[in-house]
């Protein structure tokens, strides 16, 4: 059998002590929520934090996911313009909300060469990673159009395969329920 260590009550921490600890990690969940939690949840920031750590369009991407998935009112009709620059060997994702049979026509020009792309979908409520590759490939600009096959999120992701930081700008037109960067 083992033997219990006996503490001596007067080594814990004054009960003062304890009571500022938790007013403490109350204060820091309040300020995790205003200044993480509502801008990647919800897209709500007071702040402007969240839009400065990207947060912003990510909790904006999925309260459009919530409108694939038919929570909200149905996509209407919208144009939408996105510029975004990317350092050298560096990716990131530009995608639209959509249900299926959603339309919508795109072009996209990459200043500064071509750059590697993928334009694929992501089922809505499918698994972290599970996706479906539409077209790939290196290009400086692309246009088409496109029809969902199924509720998600469809986009761009783009990697800058050069030495200099790249530009870009991507326009659509069409019936989505909206056109956010994703980190």
């Amino acid at each position: 059998m083992t033997e219990r260590t006996k503490i001596d009550p007067a080594s814990l921490p004054p009960l003062r002590d304890l009571h500022r600890a938790t007013a403490a990690i109350a204060v820091c969940v309040v300020l995790l929520a205003i200044f993480v939690v509502l801008p990647a949840e919800r897209g709500i920031d007071p702040t402007g934090v969240g839009e400065a750590l990207g947060l912003t369009a990510l909790g904006e991407l999925k309260q459009g996911a919530e409108v694939a998935e038919g929570v909200a009112a149905a996509p209407t009709f919208r144009t939408d313009e996105l510029s975004v620059t990317i350092a050298p060997g560096k990716g990131t994702e530009v995608k639209a909300v959509m249900r299926a049979g959603d339309q919508l026509m795109y072009s996209w020009d990459a200043a500064g060469g071509s750059i590697f792309f993928d334009f694929h979908g992501e089922p809505a409520g499918a698994a972290s990673g599970v996706f479906t590759s539409f077209e790939k490939g290196t290009k400086g600009a692309a246009e088409g159009e496109f029809e969902a096959p199924f509720d998600g999120v469809h986009g761009w992701y783009w990697q800058n395969m050069g030495t200099e930081p790249a530009t870009v700008t991507v326009t659509t037109h069409g019936v989505y329920a909206n056109l956010a960067q994703v980190h």
